[in-house]
């Protein structure tokens, strides 16, 4: 979705969500979810919030009513509205 002030990319999934503690911990370095499967390092959302933060946006997630987590990402922009001329 886009605005005057920038967009917004909605991301979900269909899992179990994150525990209502863990919802502010999820952006942490190394944080891994209790119910994590094996593998990964636990950056990966740590660095997405360092690319959202660069761009002077945010990154913030919260869990689905029926289940699963929801993550939003605001990116600023600016609009600008170019015209064109087929005579230039």
């Amino acid at each position: 979705m886009t605005t005057d002030e920038g967009c917004t990319i909605s991301i979900e999934d269909n899992g179990t969500g994150f525990k209502e503690d863990d919802l502010k911990l999820v952006f942490d370095k190394f944080f891994r979810a209790w119910n994590a499967k094996t593998g990964g390092t636990g950056l990966g959302l740590s660095i997405a919030k360092g690319f959202a933060d660069a761009m002077h946006g945010r990154i913030e997630v919260q869990n689905k009513p029926e289940g699963g987590a929801q993550f939003f990402v605001y990116l600023p922009a600016v609009s600008n509205s170019l015209s064109y001329n087929e005579n230039e």
